[in-house]
């Protein structure tokens, strides 16, 4: 498929460093840019065409509005510049690819992991999931090095409340000692993933973030019993 002009419809400061923004796709074009919770969509910008194009993850539900939302966070010479741009701003884009899809398993717990920004694919799981709900459980473990960098924690708390499904847990890897976080401190470990894993036969397990990350976690999750088919990943650097 060819580039197609989008528009930011709409920019909302998600941490101190992550901004979500809201991409309008025109009505002609709705139907190619549907997307199921996981894909990603490949955007460049015409004003300025040296510098490359980027795949970032829609953290959107499907939701048949003729937007998805993608977050960008401000590192990098692309996500520096993609952070900056205004509401209004046109990009070109390609209808959303990726194989990191949520998996149809309606007797299967769902395990995802999410590392640093990895975790923008899955407020598409669980937004989806909300619209249409499991009869098995779904665990969400984010691991971020701050408490002020966790990007979504308010709409995963106010989920797992409002869902019996749905388990959340947040933890911070670099916080200092008189940081006031009070919830969990340290990586995503084999206790932590035995405690999400009921049953190694009967989980799909997701992990998305960066490679050193990944790598681990599906470790992990292999040294529990968790099949390598049953294992999806999505991973950068």
């Amino acid at each position: 498929m060819d580039w197609i002009e989008i528009e930011i419809g709409e920019v909302v400061q998600e941490t101190p460093i992550d901004r979500r923004f809201v991409l309008r796709i025109p009505a002609a074009h709705a139907a190619d840019f549907a997307f199921e919770p996981g894909q990603f969509v490949t955007v460049r910008d015409p004003a300025h065409p040296d510098s490359g194009q980027r795949a970032y993850s829609i953290c959107s539900a499907p939701n048949g509005t003729g937007t998805l939302d993608v977050t960008v966070r401000d590192m990098g010479n692309f996500g520096h510049e993609f952070y900056g741009y205004e509401t209004g701003t046109k990009l070109l884009a390609k209808a959303p690819q990726g194989r990191f899809v949520l998996a149809n398993a309606p007797d299967d717990d769902i395990v995802m992991v999410g590392g640093g920004s990895g975790i923008t694919p899955f407020r598409s799981y669980v937004g989806h999931l909300r619209s249409n709900p499991p009869e098995t459980r779904v665990w969400l473990l984010q691991s971020s090095r701050t408490a002020d960098q966790f990007i979504f924690r308010g709409e995963f708390e106010e989920a797992a409340d409002a869902c019996d499904w749905f388990t959340y847990v947040p933890t911070v890897t670099r916080a200092e000692d008189d940081d006031p976080w009070t919830g969990r401190r340290g990586r995503i470990d084999e206790a932590l993933l035995r405690g999400a894993i009921r049953d190694p036969e009967k989980t799909v397990f997701h992990a998305c973030g960066p490679g050193v990350f990944v790598k681990e976690m599906l470790a992990t999750a292999a040294a529990i019993g968790v099949p390598k088919e049953r294992c999806k990943k999505e991973q950068w650097g």
